[in-house]
């Protein structure tokens, strides 16, 4: 997709990769692979570290079950019907490899995405970094709580990294 914008608009072009939740974790797994160099930044907010992790984290907190037999159930079925055991998914394994500047946002009070997994997602990379845990915001309520300061925080790591 990243190449397709690219062809359409040009190679001047700028890209920042930006997504929220699972978005977030899908751009921060994105960062590992080797991305065209009109990708200038990724915006991560309330992405997880893992999908084993995340996952193990639901099953006791949001529905209270244990891990076993659920987790090695859902994790078969995975692998049966899309060829990848769950714990193949990590954001910090990708971010290890990441070379592109990344801001992690997380609300502090996330009950879904545990706000430590950006924390986690945070230290697993050498790239230039920013992490910013947002006070009293739930999962994805970081820009609703104060628009106005989630979109300064934006346009400060925006200004740092583009044209």
């Amino acid at each position: 997709m990243v190449k397709k914008i690219i062809e359409r608009i040009g190679n001047d072009t700028q890209i920042i990769l930006f997504g929220v939740s699972m978005g977030a974790s899908t751009v921060a797994m994105l960062s590992g692979e080797k991305v065209p160099a009109q990708v200038k930044c990724i915006i991560a907010d309330c992405g997880y570290s893992s999908i084993e992790e995340e996952l193990m984290f639901l099953l006791k907190r949001r529905f209270h079950l244990p891990k076993y037999p659920f987790y090695p159930f859902i994790n078969t079925i995975n692998h049966h019907r899309l060829g990848y055991y769950l714990g193949d998914v990590s954001s910090v394994t990708q971010l290890k490899k990441n070379r592109v500047p990344i801001f992690f946002i997380h609300g502090e009070e996330d009950d879904y995405v545990p706000s430590y997994m950006s924390l986690e997602n945070y230290r697993a990379t050498d790239a230039p970094k920013e992490l910013w845990i947002v006070p009293k915001a739930t999962h994805a309520e970081s820009y609703w709580i104060n628009s106005e300061v989630y979109k300064k925080h934006i346009q400060m790591f925006l200004a740092k990294y583009l044209n």
